[in-house]
């Protein structure tokens, strides 16, 4: 089941900071572009601040890209060196002196938050986001021809130009293509008109179109959830050479022998037959296992496969183990990872909670506690 800690905790997650440098590495070598991390939402449930350290470390980052201007200060207030920091996920004027104070990048995706710069003395540097198809946040192509007006006006070029792709791990969909001839449209135009500084990061490529060779002009790469060893789809093929660095496990409190007719958890949901053995776990949905893989899912014990039976709970879930060899009270559990010859991924928990990996991931609660290790990725 990978590396076993004694560990004295009820459930953990055990992160393989060797594998997180590995995939890094083999991302970096693919696009043969600089890799700005995405390590938003605690690096994906992994931990923000651990994952950071080995990436800017180990890594050789120069820089990482966050949500919010909170996350940014958080990572700014950790560490004692030199690195650019990147928020993506929305720029309200207000917090420009803050941006400016802890030297971070502000994306900026409105037309009017853009204007709003007129009126400031200082700025940090800039990076504008252009809404090339997902809808989200940028400024929409038709505004582009002012905002380039207003970019005239401001006292420095822009540091960067950035847009998000809507479903680039779709290989049957050739939208990708019309966002990217979209956004490098503009980005000839910003470069004719000398609105990009010499060196300024040109970038739109997330986790999918890394995995498609899908970089081309850009200089820059935003990957998240591939660092993490999880491709955005589970058939793409250059997703298959990711290293998953999280294992989560927990323990059996309690085995009890079931009669024909006894039912399991809230709502008695599940009905046993005679015999059944039942293993109560220590996780729940307050761990962040997903009440929707109830009587879906499976766990591992001892390389078998337990299914899950009845309602999970907010602390606990019931596994059959009638037939799994070896089960015992406070013997492991692996609910993601691998275990003898059988394995269970972000992915298969996903699918069985009609969801995705990234939820999955994020929706790990502080009450899995996390344990970092290096062990040689295979």
């Amino acid at each position: 089941m990978g590396k076993i800690f004694d560990f004295p905790y009820r459930t953990v997650a055990e992160i393989n900071l060797q594998a997180l440098v590995k995939n890094l590495v083999s991302l970096r070598s693919s696009c043969r572009k600089e890799v700005i991390p995405v390590v938003k939402a605690d690096a994906y449930g992994h931990g923000m601040v651990p994952i950071a350290k080995v990436l800017l470390h180990r890594g050789c980052c120069e820089a990482l890209a966050v949500a919010t201007l909170e996350e940014a200060i958080e990572l700014r207030n950790q560490f004692n060196r030199r690195f650019s920091i990147l928020v993506l996920s929305g720029f309200l004027p207000h917090q420009v002196d803050a941006y400016y104070r802890y030297n971070l990048i502000p994306v900026i995706h409105s037309l009017p938050h853009l204007k709003s710069l007129l009126h400031r003395s200082q700025l940090p540097p800039v990076h504008l986001k252009l809404d090339s198809g997902m809808n989200r946040l940028g400024i929409k192509p038709n505004e582009m021809p002012d905002a380039i007006e207003t970019l005239k006006k401001l006292p420095d070029k822009l540091a960067g130009f950035a847009t998000h792709l809507a479903d680039s791990e779709d290989t049957k969909s050739q939208f990708i293509d019309e966002q990217l001839s979209v956004f490098e449209h503009w980005c000839q135009e910003l470069r004719s008109r000398r609105l990009l500084q010499t060196d300024a990061r040109i970038h739109f490529a997330n986790t999918g179109a890394v995995l498609r060779g899908k970089a081309s002009f850009s200089t820059a790469v935003r990957p998240g959830i591939a660092l993490y060893g999880i491709s955005p789809n589970s058939s793409l093929e250059a997703g298959q050479q990711l290293v998953p660095i999280l294992q989560w496990k927990t323990r059996i409190l309690a085995i009890k022998a079931l009669h024909e007719g006894d039912t399991v958890g809230y709502g008695r949901a599940y009905e046993a037959h005679e015999g059944e053995r039942i293993a109560l776990v220590s996780v729940g949905y307050a761990d962040g296992y997903p009440r929707l893989a109830s009587n879906r899912g499976h766990v591992l014990i001892n390389g078998q496969k337990a299914p899950i039976r009845g309602l999970i709970s907010m602390d606990l879930l019931a596994v059959d183990v009638t037939h799994v060899d070896g089960a015992r009270e406070a013997g492991l559990v692996c609910l993601i990872g691998q275990d003898g010859k059988q394995r269970v991924s972000a992915w298969d928990i996903a699918r069985w909670s009609e969801t995705i990996p990234y939820e999955i991931l994020c929706g790990l609660s502080k009450r899995v506690q996390k344990i970092y290790f290096d062990s040689e990725a295979t």
